[in-house]
């Protein structure tokens, strides 16, 4: 068994969630990063690919503050989505896709909402499209089997939650750039291994 564990990052504005994302506002994927494990949680391919926004072409100055992609990176090394969603199925073959979106369900698509949001927004059609599944219920389920209180967390507070940022500080990354977040995740399964694959595999078997 092999799984995919992926994290995006898209265009965003001061106050755009409060707002609704309405007017000019779009979810552009700038970054899509990824890494394929064994059920040992074993590492056998990264994937980390910046995308060119077309919509909103300049990244604001909270994304880039955010993240810390900058407009240069992106004229440099973007590509358009369509070429770096074909590249990430290319990557991800035919394993499930694991992103987190914490307060839903093990069902929910998380990221992979984003990545469908996109192919709908840039009116792509395509020949195949990915399984998704909502890595933060795992989390839920292995924190109220520990007896670890987190009300809520992001992808890229697990590392800091359970005391593993510094096995990630040799990225050279932050918290919501995705490829760290795709790491503060699999730390986070490597902390409750073999327990979190036991888990992942329970409830992937239960969703089919």
């Amino acid at each position: 068994m092999s799984l995919v564990i992926f994290d995006t990052e898209f265009t965003s504005w001061q106050g755009c969630l409060e707002k609704g994302w309405t007017g000019s506002y779009k979810k552009e994927i700038v970054q899509i990063a990824a890494v394929k494990v064994t059920d040992k949680l074993e590492v056998v391919a990264e994937f980390n690919v910046l995308c060119k926004p077309v919509i909103n072409p300049v990244l604001s100055d909270y994304f880039v503050d955010l993240t810390h992609i900058t407009n240069e990176q992106i004229n440099v090394e973007g590509i358009l989505f369509r070429e770096a969603y074909d590249k990430f199925v290319d990557f991800t073959g035919d394993d499930i896709c694991y992103s987190h979106r914490w307060g839903s369900d093990f069902e929910n698509k998380s990221d992979g909402a984003i990545l469908e949001e996109n192919i709908s927004l840039y009116k792509l059609s395509l020949n195949k499209r990915l399984v998704y599944k909502n890595i933060a219920a795992v989390f839920q389920k292995l924190y109220l089997e520990n007896n670890i209180k987190v009300a809520k967390q992001s992808s890229g507070e697990i590392a800091r939650i359970l005391g593993l940022e510094q096995k990630l500080q040799e990225l050279g990354h932050n918290p919501h750039y995705a490829l760290y977040d795709v790491y503060s995740i699999l730390e986070g399964l490597k902390y409750f291994y073999p327990g979190s694959i036991k888990l992942i595999k329970k409830l992937t078997k239960q969703a089919v």
